[in-house]
């Protein structure tokens, strides 16, 4: 069996800083693996990875100019050689069974880069890269609070009525991890339900591609995804109820913290077959689009809920159309 493009440069992703540009996040990895599953030739492979590497910032990370940003990269690196010894002792499932529920109270790390990266990593069973991703959570940590009441409602109708008590704040530009924290200080968030009684991973899925697709929030692709990350690490997950309870949490903290953005009722879009998605993914550099087609594609097949194929297909077509 031939080499897979992904192990043959899975070395060089050690090379890259886990941000750049001051708190981007480097989404290589995950990238490279959606499109060589989507079928990517090698020299499209080869253009997405010359482009996108322009970007990246080289290790070590003592080129930032920015101490927290050192202090943090330094953490990362000390954290991951821990990480690595624990992988190559006791092996990646027994790892992430002991890491897992301590981290799940923080799922938003990143808003929710650190759970996507490792997710992937684990699909690769590329321990260097586990590492890396449980080190990045375990630095990004976010925790947001107790979980509070249930109410025997759907998530989105929580959602809408917990935005609608604090939807009038507004929350300055700062990065999505410091907009989130200053959720979770507002008594009207402590005090307002927001977890269903009932919960299942459908529903949770379901109501992220609703929320992102009726908001068009950049800020709520990434719990699309985030869905999708946590399904591929379910096996791992001893309680996957209260993953899922940590889960929503963070969703609605993310949506929250980005304003509460109007979720209004969209034109149903041209379903776009499946392929057309995947060659229009192939032959772009945008790496949230291709990353949000693959998560939509796996919940797709996985749930069969037509939600998923509209939100790829509605943001191909928007991607696709001339500027």
């Amino acid at each position: 069996m031939s080499q897979s493009y992904y192990s043959s440069i899975a070395n060089t992703f050690q090379d890259y800083a886990v941000t750049y540009n001051h708190r981007l996040f480097n989404h290589f990895p995950m990238s490279i693996v959606a499109l060589e599953r989507f079928g990517a030739s090698t020299e499209q492979l080869e253009a997405f990875r010359e482009y996108y590497c322009e970007r990246l910032v080289h290790m070590p990370s003592s080129q930032s100019d920015n101490e927290e940003e050192l202090n943090e990269f330094a953490a990362i690196e000390q954290q991951t050689e821990l990480i690595l010894s624990q992988l190559e002792r006791d092996g990646i499932e027994a790892t992430l069974k002991s890491r897992l529920p301590a981290l799940l109270l923080g799922v938003g790390a990143g808003n929710f880069y650190a759970i996507n990266r490792l997710a992937y990593a684990v699909n690769q069973n590329n321990q260097n890269d586990i590492a890396v991703s449980l080190a990045l959570w375990e630095t990004l940590h976010l925790p947001l609070g107790e979980l509070g009441e249930t109410v025997l409602k759907r998530p989105t109708s929580l959602l809408r009525n917990v935005s609608k008590c604090i939807g009038h704040i507004r929350f300055g530009a700062g990065n999505t991890t410091d907009r989130m924290t200053s959720v979770t200080t507002l008594i009207d968030y402590q005090t307002t339900p927001h977890q269903p009684e009932v919960i299942d991973f459908e529903s949770i899925a379901n109501a992220a591609a609703t929320i992102y697709k009726m908001s068009g929030d950049f800020t709520m692709l990434h719990s699309v995804t985030a869905c999708y990350s946590f399904n591929q690490l379910t096996k791992y997950i001893e309680d996957e109820s209260l993953g899922l309870r940590y889960l929503w949490q963070a969703i609605v903290v993310a949506y929250l913290s980005a304003g509460s953005p109007a979720m209004t009722n969209v034109e149903k879009p041209e379903l776009l077959p499946w392929p057309e998605i995947v060659e229009f993914c192939c032959g772009t550099h945008n790496e949230h689009l291709i990353e949000l087609c693959y998560a939509c594609r796996h919940l797709h097949e996985l749930s069969g809920k037509e939600v998923f194929h509209q939100v790829a297909a509605h943001y191909v077509t928007l991607y696709s159309e001339p500027a």
